[in-house]
């Protein structure tokens, strides 16, 4: 099938896969692994490299972006995409950074762990472990607001969060920042019949995600997000793609939350696929990065 795409994105279309084989898997990571580690911050932003403890004593990285004057910038926790299996790479990074200069922002960039080897909680359980830590260590962490944000899986640990915030009665996560989000393991959604092989992401790797996160879990409270009260929550922000299976979810998303009357920001773009903005000199993305600092400066 061919797709009325944005003539920006059509070197996104021979990345279509029906399944990523381990050796695929293994080389993708390395690969992003090494375009994040030796992709240095310019000045004026500095990059610092954290270890913090997760349950069951594991230790994870962290990365705290800011510049020398950071004590008292708003603070956004950042939460890579990937399946819940595929490092974050060189893109976000830039990405994140621009947040930082635009919207003036400190960030804590996790470094949660993968698929196949950790499981659902684990992911999500790296996510609070940054939360705790951001709550507990006042002296060298000061911020008036704490945002958080992701995009396609690291957007259902973001929302996660910002639930978990909600239900553990802190209300500390002002603002949440879904890109294409992962938000149900359901796949009842037309979007998800309908794009069964589009390039980037498709039924067939959604399916493949959900199926291996939630191996072994009997409960999926802070995993299948959709099926959750959505209310009490602070603003979010929604973008989806046109051409993306995760489509209507994040509009079931939306309509959720306006009728919780719940702040909502939503751009539904067209003629996009997931994961459009791995090309930031296409102009959809050039205009969605300047809808997403806005929203992060408060000029929603």
């Amino acid at each position: 099938m061919k797709y009325s795409i944005d003539p920006d994105l059509k070197p996104l279309l021979p990345f279509k896969f029906k399944k990523h084989s381990t050796l695929t898997r293994h080389l993708m990571n390395a690969f992003f692994k090494a375009s994040f580690e030796f992709t240095k911050p310019k000045s004026p932003f500095n990059r610092k490299r954290l270890t913090i403890q997760s349950l069951g004593c594991e230790k994870i990285t962290c990365y705290h972006y800011y510049k020398d004057d950071f004590e008292h910038k708003n603070m956004l926790i950042y939460l890579h995409g990937g399946g819940f299996q595929t490092e974050g790479a060189s893109f976000h990074q830039k990405m994140i950074l621009k947040f930082a200069e635009h919207a003036d922002l400190q960030i804590l960039y996790v470094k949660y762990r993968l698929l196949p080897k950790y499981r659902y909680p684990k992911a999500f359980e790296d996510v609070v472990a940054a939360y705790q830590y951001l709550k507990t260590q006042t002296e060298t962490f000061q911020f008036p607001s704490l945002f958080v944000g992701g995009d396609s899986a690291g957007g259902n640990l973001a929302f996660a969060l910002a639930l978990y915030d909600r239900d553990q009665g802190n209300h500390l996560i002002k603002k949440t920042m879904l890109i294409y989000p992962v938000l149900t393991r359901h796949t009842h959604f037309s979007s998800n019949d309908m794009y069964q092989l589009t390039p980037m992401w498709n039924q067939h790797l959604n399916q493949a995600m959900w199926k291996a996160y939630l191996k072994h879990s009997s409960e999926d409270t802070y995993a299948s997000l959709l099926e959750r009260d959505m209310t009490e929550l602070n603003t979010v922000y929604i973008e989806t793609a046109e051409f993306d299976p995760l489509r209507d979810e994040g509009i079931a998303l939306e309509k959720k939350l306006r009728q919780a009357k719940i702040k909502v920001i939503a751009h539904h773009t067209k003629k996009t696929l997931h994961g459009y903005d791995v090309l930031p000199h296409a102009n959809i993305t050039k205009m969605l990065m300047q809808q997403r600092i806005h929203f992060l400066k408060g000029e929603s």
